[in-house]
């Protein structure tokens, strides 16, 4: 073979050599996108979040036809996030584009609406739409609905979950859900009960007209015994989904809350701001796997961890929901419920009020997930009720962390720094002449859930309501993996 024939089977060698390595590392760094692609991106919580609009919703219903309506009040605060970027933060209603008589314009500062009978859309834009938070307060000295009941008020979303829903006459549940949105909604309803699920005509395919809300009452034609639990899933379209719980005791008023929707199930989650003094404390855990679930039931106390006595563990049948009395375990201390699990669950407390010569109420705690950033609760002292801070650790590390409440002209009045120990809880007495909202601070990547908790020492009724802090611009930023708190169990 001659010198050029040489050369040319070398020079093809060496091409063909190096065509290997070149598609080798090319395998070699897809394969390593493939295996990072799977790891947790990392939760960066000071991240600039996006700019453009938000919008939650205020749910709200008229009472019986012919009862008191009481009062009902939607409370709105934009937090300020450092640099006095433009914004508005404005009310409307549901059913129309009438304006609702709430728009803030500046950070740090709030607006109050009074006389709310239908359900009011809030806008946020520009800094807003990640500044913007709300709660809504309802209070009724006689009638059905005698008691006090408050809930945040929320964004639409496509999945929602419900855990012990009451579906008896002496504990009615009505589903409200509400379509912001310029097209129609519609959604599949599925009930998980004490053996299994539970088939009920016409829950697949509900529809929500845009700009409506509907009302589904649970205790009408559900063939169920004990609290029940419901997930909704949008097929089209988003909405906003609120349980209004109104329970009676032989006839008589015993209380009305609204339920928020639970924390998706995870094999870890919380139930935050269960209140404290006497009353009623029960737990209600829904699996809606295909195999039972075993949990393990952990209060988060001002003191530390420690099993409930009489309900360390509760196993719920594949599909379906359980329940179990917390009261005897927590013996009149305010704490958060912690639940491990070998399946995904979601949970709740649904917790009643007791005082001597006084009516009963109802407040629902729903599971949430930690904060990101900060915790707000637009509503922290108002002179329909006595306010408490609940805040809880739910990691294995001590958690620094900073709470201010704010007037609703901006004016800070109070401010405090506490370290919370692992799986433990904090209250502080919130007391203001103004009506003022608060913030939480926490660390980056750290499990911190809160609340504020409302009572009512001196009316006719033993009102009780909470209020779980959110934060307002989770639902602007990218979607971010949280942090699993239940590392190094």
């Amino acid at each position: 073979m001659s010198d050029l024939g040489v050369r040319g089977l070398t020079l093809r060698g060496r091409r063909a050599t190096a065509l290997c390595v070149v598609l080798t590392v090319m395998f070699l760094l897809l394969a390593a996108g493939t295996v990072l692609g799977s790891q947790a991106p990392a939760l960066h919580a000071n991240s600039v979040p996006q700019v453009g609009r938000t919008t939650m919703i205020c749910t709200t219903s008229a009472p019986p036809r012919g009862e008191p309506t009481g009062k009902t009040e939607i409370w709105a605060v934009a937090v300020r996030e450092g640099t006095d970027r433009p914004g508005v933060l404005t009310g409307s209603s549901l059913l129309s584009p009438k304006p609702a008589g709430i728009k803030v314009t500046e950070q740090g500062k709030g607006a109050q609406l009074r006389r709310v009978d239908s359900p009011v859309v809030l806008a946020g834009d520009g800094a807003m739409a990640t500044a913007g938070s709300a709660v809504i307060v309802g209070e009724a000295t006689e009638g059905p609905e005698a008691g006090l009941k408050a809930a945040p008020c929320l964004a639409p979303g496509t999945s929602h979950w419900f855990s012990g829903l009451g579906v008896s006459e002496d504990d009615r549940t009505d589903l409200i859900l509400s379509n912001p949105d310029d097209a129609q909604a519609e959604v599949d309803l599925r009930f998980y009960g004490r053996s299994g699920r539970v088939p009920v005509p016409g829950s697949p395919g509900v529809v929500i007209e845009a700009h409506k809300s509907r009302t589904v009452s649970l205790d009408t034609g559900l063939q169920a015994e004990g609290p029940i639990s419901v997930a909704i899933q949008a097929s089209q379209g988003r909405v906003t989904a609120v349980a209004k719980r109104t329970q009676s005791d032989q006839l008589k008023p015993a209380g009305v809350d609204w339920q928020v929707p639970s924390a998706s199930p995870n094999r870890v989650v919380v139930i935050p701001g269960v209140p404290g003094d006497d009353g009623r404390r029960q737990l209600a855990v829904t699996n809606p796997n295909n195999s039972r679930a075993t949990v393990a039931v952990q209060v988060l106390g001002l003191q530390g961890p420690y099993a409930p006595t009489g309900a360390a563990s509760v196993d719920v049948p594949a599909e379906g929901t359980a329940t179990v009395n917390l009261e005897a375990g927590l013996a009149g201390e305010a704490a958060s419920i912690k639940l491990n699990s070998d399946v995904p669950v979601t949970g709740a407390v649904i917790s009643s009020s007791r005082r001597s010569g006084a009516g009963t109420d109802l407040a629902a705690q729903s599971a949430a997930p930690p904060l990101t950033g900060a915790g707000v609760s637009a509503l922290a002292t108002t002179n329909m009720a006595d306010s408490e801070l609940m805040i809880s650790n739910c990691g294995e590390d001590d958690a620094q962390i900073s709470f201010e409440v704010f007037s609703y002209n901006g004016v800070t009045l109070r401010t405090a720094d506490m370290v919370l120990g692992a799986n433990s809880t904090a209250t502080r007495r919130l007391n203001s002449p103004d009506p003022s909202y608060v913030v939480v601070k926490v660390p980056d990547g750290s499990s911190v859930v809160g609340s504020v908790v409302l009572t009512q020492p001196d009316r006719d009724v033993a009102g009780l309501a909470t209020i779980p802090l959110g934060s307002p611009d989770v639902a602007s930023r990218a979607p971010a993996i949280r942090p699993d708190y239940s590392a190094g169990q």
